[in-house]
């Protein structure tokens, strides 16, 4: 594997503004596990900033007074992808179609787009469901109680 300029590189973080940091903090402690790492505030800009943590990952999260909402283009991935810049988390899971179901029933998120088979488009399904000749989730996406597009896909199809 290449070094590059820095042979000591190691990932860190990815950081994402929210409108309600408390929210957003209790949202993936409860449904990812991620547990809060450190919280500072930065009263002259006034920002609130976590870093949760979960293993080798991390989020930071920036709550800025006054900010604007996340853009209409970004609340959905096949128009989110129209614009470049950083696009979504994205969490990876054995079994992606009981984390669809899981996700779906709660009433914080928005379920947005759905793929049964790799390499085909995100469709939205009114009922995302496991019905029969339906073929199981390998990925998803979904708005969190934030506004925030997250992706969760299947682990087996990225193999380590």
């Amino acid at each position: 594997m290449a070094e590059g300029l820095f042979p000591d590189l190691k990932w860190h973080h990815a950081g994402f503004s929210v409108n309600d940091i408390d929210r957003s903090i209790a949202f993936y402690s409860e449904v990812f596990g991620m547990e809060v790492e450190r919280q500072i505030e930065i009263e002259a800009i006034a920002t609130k900033i976590a870093f949760l943590r979960r293993d080798d990952f991390r989020f930071e999260l920036f709550e800025k007074a006054g900010s604007a909402p996340v853009p209409e283009h970004a609340t959905a991935p096949n128009t989110d992808i129209a614009v470049q810049g950083i696009k979504h988390p994205c969490f990876s899971v054995e079994n992606c179609q009981d984390a669809l179901e899981l996700l779906h029933a709660r009433d914080d998120v928005q379920i947005v787009g759905v793929v049964r088979e790799p390499g085909a488009p995100m469709v939205v399904e009114k009922d995302p469901s496991l019905t029969p000749g339906r073929k199981p989730a390998c990925a998803f996406f979904f708005q969190d109680p934030c506004g925030m597009l997250v992706e969760v896909l299947r682990a087996s199809d990225f193999p380590e």
